[in-house]
């Protein structure tokens, strides 16, 4: 038991070995984080064979057996570890209530590669390490499908190649609903749109599972329709609206267990926030960067603030624009010029106060 817990200290540390005397050649899998990496390897190395004394035994070389499976059971816990805060914040982005399918194989492409590197010695280990799959992106896969299970309490019946098959499904409910309908152009029309892929989807995965897997990107996806309809009110003051749109986001953080600035851009709540503001009227600059200092932080608020004075003042040049051309316009029709001569005109107008305005 003491052997077990000072090799278990030293992988912790970032155990890492080579073969004194064998033919492997790649380093531990975690890299030295510390000073007392050397001094635990240093104990280690001591208790092999010297290049002095007797011809090791087979393996010898190698580092030793509860060494090498608690190096993988590391890595497994650093892979698992990365596909949850990655399936954390992908799960609470509206898109992955759309087009979940999609979603997860991208994740799974970015967060896959430390597991394919070292897919060999997993597969060695598969057993003891209650791993499935027979490649690497298989085991990643199954690593990702493992979390889902255990954090979503998935049924018993949803087995892994279900779950995909049943997410391909939502994808392609998405596209038959959404995207291929023309009304879902318009905003209005994405959202009933919206509805109608809803439904179809919960009948591809179940009401219940419906609810575990996209019950908070729905709740995020709602959050500027929910400010519209605020907006589209006008029985309540902003102080009422202010107080409706707190008491949403915590409604959401409540019953998700989350904290919304830490799955969403904190600008992005700012900037609902600011609509609702805006309804009483322009806002100034100390009362802007007061609500994205709040969710975002002085950095983001001022980086938002210059944005946000660039956007007014391209803005404005951009009406000084569209009214000298109108006024140019009249009086090239009041000098007698043919439709075909305005035609001919006006791209030599257009760029001259292109140019003059600052609009390129």
């Amino acid at each position: 038991m003491r052997a077990l817990g000072f090799l278990a200290c030293v992988a912790l540390l970032g155990f890492a070995t080579r073969s004194s005397r064998g033919t492997e050649s790649e380093a531990g899998i975690l890299a030295p984080t510390s000073g007392a990496f050397a001094g635990a390897q240093a104990a280690l190395s001591s208790a092999a064979p010297s290049e002095a004394g007797p011809a090791p035994g087979p393996g010898a070389g190698s580092p030793l057996p509860e060494a090498r499976e608690i190096q993988a059971r590391l890595l497994v816990a650093k892979a698992r570890h990365s596909l949850e805060q990655a399936w954390k914040r992908a799960s609470s982005q509206g898109d992955f209530a759309l087009a979940p399918g999609r979603i997860l194989r991208s994740l799974l492409a970015r967060r896959c590669g430390l597991v394919e590197r070292h897919a060999e010695q997993l597969l060695a280990l598969r057993e003891q390490l209650a791993l499935d799959g027979g490649s690497g992106a298989e085991l990643c896969r199954g690593l990702l499908y493992s979390s889902l299970k255990e954090r979503l309490a998935l049924p018993g019946d949803i087995t892994p190649a279900r779950l995909w098959e049943q997410l391909e499904q939502v994808d392609a409910a998405y596209a038959r609903f959404v995207v291929e309908d023309p009304s879902s152009s318009q905003e209005s029309g994405f959202f009933s749109a919206v509805e109608r892929f809803r439904e179809a989807r919960r009948r591809i995965v179940g009401p219940e599972l419906d609810q575990r897997l996209f019950g908070l990107s729905d709740a995020v996806l709602q959050l500027r329709p929910e400010v519209d309809s605020l907006l589209r009110d006008p029985g309540t003051s902003v102080e009422q609206k202010l107080a409706a749109w707190q008491e949403l986001l915590q409604r959401i953080e409540h019953e998700h267990g989350v904290r919304l600035a830490d799955v969403m851009e904190p600008v992005e709540l700012a900037r609902q926030e600011l609509r609702l503001r805006e309804s009483a009227g322009p806002l100034d600059a100390d009362t802007r960067r007061a609500v994205l200092e709040r969710y975002a932080g002085p950095e983001v608020a001022l980086r938002d603030l210059e944005h946000h004075r660039e956007q007014q003042e391209r803005d404005e040049r951009l009406r000084a624009f569209n009214a000298e051309r109108e006024q140019l316009l009249a009086e090239l029709v009041s000098a007698g010029l043919t439709p075909e001569q305005l035609r001919q005109r006006m791209p030599e107008i257009d760029q001259r106060l292109i140019e003059k305005y600052h609009l390129q």
